[in-house]
C-alpha cells in the first residue's frame, strides 16, 4: 500500500516461517500488503478432502515436530499446514508478478490456533451451561409443584 512503508509480514501455515518482505506498489498491483499465504481450498472442500480419515490421524501427520494447541480444545483440520500455500509458491508468486521480495524470515516455535469454535468457543460453552443450569432450575420448579 502507497501509505505503508517498511518490512511487512506474511504469516504462512503454522509449519512454515512468516516472510518478513518488501513490496511496492506498481501500476498492475495497486499495492502490496499481503495479510497470509492464502488457501489452496475452501475450508468445506479441504475438509472433505481427507475422507473419512479421523481426525486425530491427520493432526497427528500435519503437526509431527510441532507445537500446535487449539484454544477451543478442538482440532480444526481446515486450519492445518495443507489448508494453505506453502512458502515457495507464495515466493514464486510474488516474484511472478513483481510484488516484492522476501528479505528474511522468522520460524515460530508454536502455534495456538482457535479450533472448532462452531464447538467449543468460550461464549458457546457458557452459554450452554446457563441454558443447562435454567433447565434444572425450571425442573425443580416444576417438580416442587
Amino acid at each position: 500500500m502507497p501509505d505503508i512503508t517498511g518490512p511487512r509480514l506474511i504469516p504462512l501455515n503454522m509449519a512454515e516461517p512468516v516472510l518478513i518482505v518488501e513490496g511496492k506498489t506498481t501500476s498492475s498491483n495497486l499495492g502490496f500488503a499481503p495479510h497470509g499465504a492464502g488457501r489452496n481450498l475452501s475450508r468445506t472442500a479441504h475438509r472433505k478432502s481427507f475422507g473419512e480419515k479421523p481426525i486425530e490421524a491427520i493432526f497427528e501427520e500435519e503437526t509431527e515436530g510441532l507445537d500446535v494447541r487449539f484454544f477451543s480444545k478442538e482440532i480444526d483440520v481446515t486450519e492445518l499446514p495443507s489448508a494453505y500455500k506453502n512458502a515457495e509458491s507464495v515466493r514464486t508468486q510474488m516474484g511472478e508478478f513483481g510484488l516484492g521480495k522476501v528479505i528474511d524470515e522468522v520460524m515460530p516455535y508454536g502455534s495456538i490456533m482457535a479450533g472448532d469454535w462452531h464447538k467449543n468457543a468460550p461464549w458457546k460453552v457458557k452459554r450452554r451451561k446457563k441454558l443447562a443450569a435454567r433447565e434444572a432450575a425450571e425442573a425443580k420448579a416444576a417438580k416442587n409443584h
